[in-house]
């Protein structure tokens, strides 16, 4: 298993790329990532499950979950949009935060098909992010910007419609997505638990038991990963202190943020921040 340090100075990235036939190892990283196939068929191992997908398909890549990206047919390479993006990208936002949704649920299909009028919104907005860096006129940047923001609201829009019918049978799934926007809402504070259960309207028991048949995580796993998200985008696109990077990600301490990090990532911030 590789893992890739990513730059996000501006929060976020979009570049054309090409996949190849070769097999690689899988990868992950801690940036939520769009892959969008424009030609070619293309294969996508993403954990322990296999997906074909055509041009226009479109999946939603959770941060540090395994996956590899290759074209179907040997001397074809496959030309596909990578958008990458870090949490405090939209963090900032009046309910900014429930964008990131989608890529926090691990019980729903990582595909949005092509056939869909929300993947080939999503496709033509890519489309004009990559034209406006290409140009470079007055203010591309931030048109960009709100090309990713549409992107986002596109992609949220049809987790939620696709996922209508099923939300509305299991009030428990409805419960867990309100207490993740809850989370990303306010993930640097010092969190009460009892709180968080009670934007749930879940017993305890069975909102724990829930939380982690939708997002794979525990509770206080999942709250980590996302401080770590911030943490790793403040490592490389500011020079603040690791203290007070630790501090400002809600870790109590920069000891216990130096335990946690070099856990998942194998480096300590410091060693993290060089590379």
């Amino acid at each position: 298993m590789q893992y890739e340090r990513l730059p996000l100075a501006a929060g976020y990235t979009i570049q054309e790329k090409y996949a190849q036939f070769t097999d690689h190892d899988l990868h992950m990283h801690d940036a939520l990532e769009v892959s969008i196939a424009l030609d070619q068929g293309m294969k996508y191992k993403i954990g322990d499950a296999c997906y074909y997908a055509g041009p226009g398909d479109i999946f939603l890549l959770r941060p540090f979950e395994p996956h590899s990206n290759l074209t179907q047919e040997e001397g074809q390479p496959s030309r596909w949009i990578m958008l990458l993006f870090s949490p405090s990208f939209v963090g900032v936002m009046p309910r900014g935060s429930s964008l990131l949704t989608p890529f926090y649920m691990t019980n729903t299909s990582p595909l949005i098909p092509a056939d869909s009028d929300y993947a080939q919104s999503v496709k033509r907005l890519a489309l004009e992010a990559l034209e406006e860096a290409k140009h470079s006129l007055p203010g591309w940047e931030l048109q960009q910007q709100t090309l990713m923001i549409q992107m986002l609201v596109h992609m949220q829009r049809y987790y939620l419609m696709h996922n209508r019918d099923q939300l509305l049978e299991d009030s428990s799934a409805q419960g867990i997505i309100q207490a993740i926007d809850y989370l990303m809402a306010h993930w640097a504070e010092e969190l009460d638990m009892d709180i968080v259960i009670e934007q749930s309207h879940l017993k305890k028991t069975w909102f724990y038991t829930k939380f982690r048949e939708v997002t794979g995580l525990t509770p206080n796993e999942f709250i980590i990963r996302l401080r770590l998200q911030y943490a790793g985008h403040m490592l490389q696109s500011t020079a603040k202190s690791i203290t007070h990077i630790a501090l400002t990600c809600g870790f109590g301490s920069a000891s216990y943020f130096n335990k946690v990090f070099k856990e998942l990532h194998h480096l300590t911030p410091r060693e993290y921040r060089k590379r």
